[in-house]
């Protein structure tokens, strides 16, 4: 039985042999592949890469190497193409499987149609709208930014609405005016903190549109002085609207700059004393020594020693904006010989404040030539926490120049109130108008407000302090002095006014000789 199966076997790998030679001269192909092709078909059937081999006669004897890097065989199609043509006809000899590697078997078609399920998710929340009108400018305005909105309620609290706005816009309105907009309404009453280098405003409007020689402002701006003037010197927040244009003139160049708005702040510079080894908080005040006062963000500079410092926790010192506290860190060590110099723009809530500016500037290489005005004013018609009679307002005009008497009496006659300290006006050893403290409901009519004038310059001292507050007492005079440092007026504010002009020429001599005539009022 074995011999009968090892020759059945013998036999079987015999005729296998040669089916497969006579298989493969029957499958092998040749083409031609002329330099100048741009795609050549090979074959419909699947090829067999290994057999690929290039000759350079048509008789099949002569075969050459080409790098792969030289061709592209789409295996898919079938398609040969050149990546670096040679310089004459290649031919090509490969073999081929007698089915396609591509093809496709099956009963049924079958048609499948590809879901975005990105996209369909996105239509869910697609509004549709009616109209095409866009305020913006249209597809040449670039626009993004956020509009929330959000409800807050407590156990202890109202139902409350919260909102904030963050818009930005920027592009072309129209071929030669670029728009650049920022508006941001987070409404939040504080400041940004004042413990890093860079600062980031809460609230703010700013929009811009400019050119090449046009630049106009809307909004909130800084309005820095020009470096060409060594008089009208300036830098100041402000809110409203400026605008500068220059142009080209036969003999030189002109620019002009104005200014019209509201001036968000009142400037002071303060010498601040040193403590041994202590670092801070040291406050600042106002320019009518005002101990509670809000810094504008932005506007400090503080010197020590002459020399500017730098903000940010890292760095040499941080300060609380809406207390007015400085502190300095570890990279200065305060003491007591150190001179300290603040300079800084508060919010002073007693006027508004108007603010007018206008430059202008003629130059050429020879000559320069400006003019430059500037004023800021309290407007006297718009208080922000004075309520004053039309009896205050008089006896203020009559003040004059001596600004530190601007005073209006500090008690009224209101009735009798259970939860203040109430006053009695009586007379007492031979003085009358007298205020003394009462709890009698037929006698305390008036409720008084007391100033700290200075010692010897009133005729009260503060006696203690209650539940209601503070309450004050009077104290004879001697030989004619008054002996306390309080007394029953309240001291106004009075609305200010600052003006200057400046002007001056530049005359360029020679080359290294500049002569600077000027002038200011």
């Amino acid at each position: 039985m074995k011999p009968i199966l090892i020759r059945f076997f013998f036999f079987f790998a015999c005729s296998m042999l040669v089916h497969g030679f006579a298989y493969a001269q029957s499958n092998q192909k040749y083409v031609a592949l002329a330099p100048n092709l741009k795609k050549q078909f090979l074959d419909s059937q699947a090829i067999y890469l290994p057999s690929i081999a290039f000759y350079a006669d048509a008789r099949f004897q002569e075969r050459i190497q080409i790098a792969p890097e030289k061709y592209y065989l789409e295996t898919k199609n079938n398609l040969f193409s050149w990546l670096i043509a040679p310089l004459d006809t290649i031919y090509i000899c490969f073999q081929v499987f007698p089915f396609q590697l591509a093809q496709t078997w099956q009963p049924y078609p079958v048609q499948i149609n590809p879901i975005d399920f990105a996209a369909a998710e996105r239509a869910k929340f697609q509004i549709n709208t009616t109209s095409s009108q866009d305020f913006f400018g249209g597809n040449s305005i670039q626009k993004n930014g956020s509009l929330s909105r959000g409800v807050g309620f407590g156990n202890n609290q109202s139902l409350g609405l919260q909102s904030a706005l963050n818009l930005q816009l920027s592009g072309q309105l129209t071929p030669n005016l670029t728009l650049t907009a920022a508006l941001s309404d987070a409404n939040i009453p504080l400041q940004a903190s004042g413990s890093t280098n860079q600062l980031k405003e809460f609230d703010q409007v700013f929009i811009q549109v400019h050119n090449e020689n046009l630049k106009i402002i809307a909004g909130d701006f800084w309005l820095n002085n020009p470096n060409y003037s060594d008089f009208l010197i300036y830098k100041k927040r402000g809110q409203g609207l400026t605008g500068s244009y220059q142009w080209k003139v036969k003999n030189g160049q002109i620019y002009t700059q104005t200014t019209a708005g509201l001036s968000k702040g009142k400037f002071q510079r303060q010498i601040i004393q040193g403590k041994e080894a202590v670092q801070g908080p040291y406050r600042l005040t106002g320019a009518n020594n005002e101990p509670y006062i809000m810094i504008l963000s932005g506007t400090e500079k503080i010197y020590i020693d002459g020399r500017l410092l730098t903000r940010g926790q890292e760095y040499d010192y941080i300060i609380d904006y809406n207390t007015a506290e400085l502190t300095f860190t570890s990279r200065n060590m305060i003491t007591k010989d150190v001179r300290i110099v603040a300079e800084f723009q508060y919010a002073d809530q007693n006027y508004s404040r108007s603010l007018l500016q206008h430059t202008s500037r003629f130059e050429n290489k020879k000559i320069q030539l400006w003019i430059g005005a500037y004023q800021e004013q309290d407007l006297k018609n718009q208080p922000l926490q004075q309520i004053l009679t039309s009896e205050q307002k008089l006896s203020l005009s009559q003040v004059g120049d001596q600004l530190n008497t601007a005073a209006i009496p500090g008690y009224e006659n209101v009735g009798f109130l259970e939860n203040a300290n109430m006053y009695q006006m009586k007379d007492s050893l031979g003085y009358d108008s007298i205020f003394v403290l009462s709890v009698n409901p037929q006698l305390a009519h008036y409720r008084c407000t007391f100033t700290q004038v200075g010692a010897q310059q009133g005729d009260y001292i503060l006696a203690g302090i209650n539940a209601s507050g503070a309450y004050y007492q009077w104290v004879k005079p001697e030989n004619g002095v008054s002996q306390g440092n309080y007394a029953p007026i309240r001291k106004v504010e009075t609305p200010q006014r600052k003006q200057m002009l400046s002007s001056g020429l530049a005359l360029q001599l020679t080359p290294w000789l500049k002569i600077y005539p000027g002038g200011v009022s």
